[in-house]
């Protein structure tokens, strides 16, 4: 058999020059990717970096604005370092431009800010509420502590909520939603909407929620300032009885007792600070807050001037929440604010059927000892709940430096002779002279760091009622309808046109933000 080895050595090579030839384009084609893969990526973190600068371009924002209140201290950008390299960034291959903030109205305002990475550019923009107040205030009844409704005449028309635990006797009514962080007691026998089972489960009960931190009214400067830069007052019958700040000066004791009648209300204008003890009753108008730097006594019945048509509502369909919002953005709505006790009804009744001893020892005097651990609620026993030891960084809840101890009598009489204060009316010779424990209606927003404890007689409040400790007790019926002017939904739209400078607790909020 005959071979020709030439022409098979030259089939070979070219076999092999094939191969050669094909692995060199693919090696050329992988590298070409690579590179592309790389390059993307490159892309991809530089543009993930940039994000992150544009979110530190609105956080730079939000820090100027929180601590000065100006949007013009809002810097154009700044320079995380001057030169070098800084976590894989190249320094002078970044460009961080924040947009001068537009005010939306309010304290409500619009920042956007860039960030450039080697080419890749991201930019942000969020909506900034400076000084928000708490949204303890989207609630008809809020406790930082024990919440509890022991009785079937009792009604909220609202959501209710507790920072501590919430317990349900004889079948109260809650026409809302129930929120509590440390459990919910007797949620079976509530009824109304918070009642509604479904599968078993109570859908508007929520025994697990987290805290809402209060706000602390232990310094009242911040309140002086609003007073003084917002030139509020109130009057009666156009006589100005408090020019911004009440018992700063020389000769003011700082305790006052103010009652309005319908011809002659008292005027609220704007946050208005009193430094000593308050004592109100009768008819009030006008939109603002009165805040007291010691307790706030409601002598008797409060009522609005100008108050809305109804308290609430008529049903609870957002259209018809919103509706009843703008029809009543003008009408009177007044907050009291107490930084230590609101004291409602008579508190010198010793005898039956408004006896102060029984109310207190049962109830009030159980409350208000600061020995309640790490979580800041009492009868949660947790580390240093009921040690005797007074451990300030988490057991001194409004920040005075001193360990409180339950409520007792002090807490609850007023720091001075009533004769002595400012504008009590002439003849009155003790408390009794003014205050009445028959009251059945209360309108407004009542906060207090401690207690508010007293009597009713078929108590109504429209409004919210906030409070560290409650010992709330009436004959017949409580019902507290709250006041949906006050909800945040409403407090953070640009376009809201009440403003009561009511407490506040976080400097800064991003209510909204997006990209592009």
């Amino acid at each position: 058999m005959f071979t020709n080895k030439r022409k098979e050595k030259g089939f070979v090579l070219f076999v092999v020059l094939l191969f050669v030839g094909i692995f060199f384009i693919m090696t050329v084609a992988l590298i070409s990717f690579v590179n592309a893969e790389i390059n993307m990526t490159k892309h991809r973190i530089n543009s993930i970096k940039a994000f992150f600068l544009a979110e530190a371009g609105i956080a730079r924002a939000m820090a100027g604005i929180r601590d000065t209140g100006d949007a013009g201290s809002v810097p154009s950008g700044f320079m995380l370092a001057e030169t070098g390299v800084v976590n894989n960034i190249y320094l002078d291959n970044i460009n961080i431009v924040i947009e001068q903030p537009v005010s939306l109205g309010g304290n409500m305002y619009q920042v956007t800010a860039h960030a450039t990475v080697s080419g890749s550019t991201r930019a942000i923009t969020a909506n900034l509420m400076h000084n928000p107040p708490s949204k303890v205030f989207d609630y008809a009844y809020f406790l930082n502590n024990w919440g509890w409704f022991y009785g079937s005449s009792i009604t909220a028309n609202g959501d209710v909520r507790s920072n501590g635990r919430f317990d349900f006797r004889y079948g109260p009514t809650v026409e809302g939603e129930i929120y509590a962080a440390q459990g919910i007691g007797g949620g079976d026998t509530v009824r109304g909407k918070a009642g509604t089972e479904e599968d078993g489960e109570y859908i508007y009960q929520h025994p697990d929620s987290p805290s809402v931190e209060m706000p602390n009214l232990q310094d009242l400067s911040y309140y002086q300032a609003l007073a003084d830069e917002s030139n509020s007052t109130i009057k009666i019958n156009d006589t100005v009885i408090v020019d911004r700040v009440f018992g700063d000066d020389i000769g003011e004791s700082g305790n006052i007792v103010l009652i309005g009648t319908p011809d002659a209300p008292i005027e609220v204008d704007g946050p208005v600070v009193i430094t000593g003890d308050v004592v109100i009753k009768g008819t009030v108008t006008g939109q603002g807050t009165v805040y007291s730097g010691r307790n706030l006594y409601v002598a008797g019945n409060i009522y609005y001037a100008n108050g809305p048509a109804s308290p609430r509502p008529s049903s609870d369909d957002p259209e018809v929440i919103d509706q009843w919002v703008e029809d009543n953005t003008t009408k009177d709505v007044i907050g009291f604010a107490a930084t230590e006790n609101i004291i409602f009804g008579d508190y010198t009744v010793m005898a039956w059927p408004y006896n102060w001893n029984w109310l207190v020892d049962n109830y009030l005097f159980q409350m208000g000892s600061e020995d309640v651990g790490e979580d800041g609620i009492p009868d949660t026993s947790d580390a240093g709940e009921g040690d005797g030891a007074f451990q300030e960084q988490y057991e001194d809840l409004d920040e005075d430096g001193v360990f409180d101890d339950n409520y007792n009598w002090s807490d609850v009489f007023t720091q001075d002779d009533i004769r002595n204060f400012y504008n009590a009316p002439a003849g009155t010779l003790s408390f009794s002279d003014i205050a009445t424990n028959q009251i059945s209606e209360l309108n407004g927003v009542f906060y207090t760091n401690h207690a508010m404890a007293g009597w009713g007689n078929s108590l109504v409040f429209n409004g919210a009622i906030v409070s560290k400790d409650e010992s709330i007790l009436a004959y017949n019926s409580i019902t507290m309808n709250f006041d949906e002017r006050l909800h945040s939904r409403y407090r953070y739209d640009p376009n809201w046109l009440i403003d009561l400078k009511l407490p506040v607790f976080e400097g800064i909020t991003r209510e909204a933000w997006w990209e592009g």
